[in-house]
């Protein structure tokens, strides 16, 4: 999304863009009262989050981290968000009539998003509803804002909603019934009081007012997984052995389905008679248009089901049964604690111990259409959990990984996933200041690929290879070029790559065709990606010999945890600015991490507050570390703008064109700093370069030209 649109959790308070959404008033048609008795089966969580106060008496609403959960079993069994307690030490519940109990965590999905908790008491459970209709009335019921359980009522707006892109594995029911944060984990009922899903995420204004776009997880998909949570504390969801992709803009013309892609020959699909080239229209009741769709559909089937599958070959409309009775054709998407046994699934499966078959295309096979060197590849990256959640990790030697430090912090181990079980790695020191740290890992697989970081001046194609929530499987992601090289002048640089990369691969491998380790992906985003470059991890190798290893690993692991700590705090710390010593204290915690990322979202945050100096101070400090980082550039540019620095925008904004004459983000910058920064051939430039690209918005642009309004003053 584009803006200042506010993507949230019920419960949480991120931001994922800057486009304003207007507020919108929303009314509904009176609904009949709700049972009495159904908020007995709601109630509120209160989690106890590290440096966080717990939500109860004393504590103004809206300070803690609180959410909300519905009982949904007997023997205290309630179901709540997993994001609302992920990060909880200690967590109670509040029922209804005021009474405060300690709850157990007793299992979590963090594909759908649900945990599992329960009390020692026998509450009564929400009865589930039949499949809602379209505008059908219902309530949602939460804890919003920690002020207490309340009502709010409106209508079933969507259902089947699987691209909202919250979480891996979506079937939300969407309401206009207002929720806010602290609802996540609660009820959304019928008339009856039954209930028709669990509150999960939000759409929400800048004002932070609900905007009447709100998302439940559909009550068949929350009772498919809190069983499989009740009985092994973690969900497994069935596979069906295919990759589908998207139909082309003039396919969709005609029809509307998603595209076998790839088949796994003993999959459900293969053995249901499917081909690569079918069209998928159906899985079970469920429409599918996209890819997602389908992940939807099949997140409804348990282990060991079947479903039908409806689908296209020709002009032909063919049925089949996907049938998931065989083992193999399961996918486990179970997450453990750091302590989990052996025996226990990771949860990001680890790549195969052993090459694919390669096809006559000589790629990797069916599960990786992409050369044999990089397929292979996956055998060296393994999934990790520490301080981030999800993250992977390279081998590059029999015992020794690399991740990104941003995956430790200051953590002195990581839970490392592995073919034959959870193995614990421990933080190797080195004074190397980078986004790169070690892992010494006993039994990792003796048979297993070992990478060596090969420095290589290439364009590409380079492929991103690393843990995918979604797909539960270490994975290459789709290939990509190079857009810039690490600067010169910059020890701390950076590759710059279209190689696509996403939450959970922070940490894998870059490969160049040949499958040469050539970096340690970062993250990014936009189209452009970042990793640190083979030179790097050389450099961490040797500086563990340095006699500050240990005092520099310390003093920025500790730093980048105390940032993301002044993070949290100071995203929850209510509208308007800051206060001074908060801030400052926010400012400095992450200046220390010497962390470009953390720079970036710490002088976001500054700039949402109007703490313009601070954020532009930031701001440039990652700049500075990775001068040739497009993504950085572009947040300086607009924390800037906002903050009245035109003349300073105008050499930045020249770069930014230079590097990317054609994009729209850097041309629209290009004419206004060369407008209001008095560069006319600058603007000029951008102009005869909008202008072929789209007519439309460069008439706006040539008024802006000839009519420029004042510049922003400085803030």
């Amino acid at each position: 999304m584009n803006g200042r649109t506010r993507l949230r959790r019920a419960g949480l308070l991120a931001i994922a863009g800057t486009l304003l959404l207007p507020t919108l008033l929303l009314s509904a048609s009176p609904v009949r009262a709700l049972p009495a008795d159904t908020l007995e089966s709601v109630v509120s969580v209160l989690p106890v989050w590290p440096g966080r106060p717990q939500g109860g008496q004393a504590i103004p609403p809206g300070s803690a981290p609180e959410g909300s959960g519905v009982v949904v079993g007997p023997d205290g069994l309630i179901a709540t968000a997993w994001h609302v307690v992920e990060p909880a030490e200690r967590i109670d519940v509040r029922l209804s009539d005021g009474r405060i109990l300690p709850a157990e965590l007793i299992g979590q999905d963090r594909a759908s998003d649900i945990a599992l908790l329960r009390v020692d008491l026998d509450l009564p459970p929400l009865t589930p509803a039949p499949r809602p209709a379209l505008a059908q009335q219902v309530c949602a019921i939460g804890n919003a804002y920690g002020l207490g359980l309340s009502v709010t009522c409106g209508v079933v707006s969507a259902r089947d909603v699987s691209n909202a892109g919250f979480n891996p594995i979506e079937d939300f029911v969407q309401t206009d019934a207002a929720a806010n944060p602290g609802s996540s984990g609660g009820a959304l009922v019928d008339s009856e009081g039954r209930l028709v899903g669990l509150l999960s995420a939000i759409f929400a204004s800048d004002a932070d007012a609900n905007i009447g776009i709100n998302f439940a997880v559909s009550q068949p998909l929350l009772q498919r997984v809190v069983e499989d949570l009740r009985d092994d504390g973690a969900a497994s969801y069935v596979s069906a052995g295919w990759r589908l992709q998207p139909l082309s803009r003039d396919r969709q013309a005609e029809v509307v389905a998603a595209r076998i892609a790839t088949l796994a020959p003993d999959g459900a699909a293969a053995a249901a008679g499917l081909e690569v080239g079918d069209l998928v229209l159906r899985i079970g009741e469920r429409r599918v248009r996209t890819p997602r769709d389908a992940i939807g559909a099949l997140a409804l089937v348990p282990p060991g089901g079947d479903v039908e599958v409806a689908f296209l070959r020709g002009a032909a409309e063919l049925r089949g049964t996907l049938d998931f009775s065989r083992p193999e054709r399961q996918d486990s998407t179970a997450t453990n604690e750091t302590d989990a046994p052996e025996t226990s699934q990771p949860p990001v499966s680890p790549a195969p111990a052993s090459p694919a078959e390669t096809s006559p295309a000589q790629t990797g096979g069916a599960d990786c259409p992409h050369p044999v060197a990089v397929c292979a590849a996956r055998q060296a990256v393994f999934p990790i959990e520490s301080f981030d959640p999800l993250a992977s990790a390279v081998r590059i030697g029999e015992d020794l990984l690399v991740t990104n430090r941003h995956a430790l912090a200051d953590r002195e181990t990581a839970s490392v996933f592995t073919p034959g079980g959870p193995r614990e790695g421990r933080v190797v020191a080195s004074a190397y200041r980078g986004d790169l740290a070690l892992l010494q890992v006993a039994g990792l697989p003796d048979t297993g690929l070992i990478l060596t970081p090969e420095p290589r001046d290439d364009d590409g194609p380079f492929f991103a290879v690393g843990a995918d929530v979604a797909r539960q499987e270490v994975r290459v992601f789709e290939p990509g070029d190079l857009i810039l090289p690490p600067a010169d002048e910059a020890p701390l640089g950076r590759l710059h790559v279209t190689a696509r990369m996403q939450p959970g691969v922070s940490g894998g491998a870059l490969l160049d065709d040949e499958g040469q380790l050539v970096g340690i992906a970062v993250g990014g985003g936009e189209g452009r990606y970042e990793a640190l470059p083979a030179e790097a991890v050389v450099e961490l190798l040797t500086l563990r010999n340095a006699p500050d290893a240990g005092s520099v690993q310390t003093a920025l692991g500790t730093a980048f945890s105390g940032c993301a700590d002044a993070l949290g705090s100071a995203a929850t710390a209510g509208r308007g600015p800051l206060p001074d010593q908060v801030a400052l204290a926010l400012a400095e915690s992450c200046r220390a991490s010497e962390n470009a990322g953390q720079y970036l979202e710490a002088g976001r945050l500054l700039g949402m507050t109007g703490d313009f100096a601070r954020a532009i101070e930031l701001h440039s400090a990652a700049v500075s570390q990775v001068p040739n980082s497009i993504n950085a550039r572009i947040a300086l540019l607009v924390s800037l703008q906002l903050g009245g620095r035109i003349e300073t925008m105008l050499p930045h904004a020249r770069w930014l064109f230079e590097q990317l004459p054609d994009d729209p983000q850097a041309q629209r910058f290009a004419i206004q700093s060369g407008v209001w920064g008095n560069d006319p051939a600058l603007a000029e430039a951008a102009y005869t370069r909008l202008a072929e690209s789209n007519p439309r918005q460069a008439e706006a642009a040539r008024r802006f030209i000839d009519s420029p309004p004042p510049a922003p003053r400085a803030r």
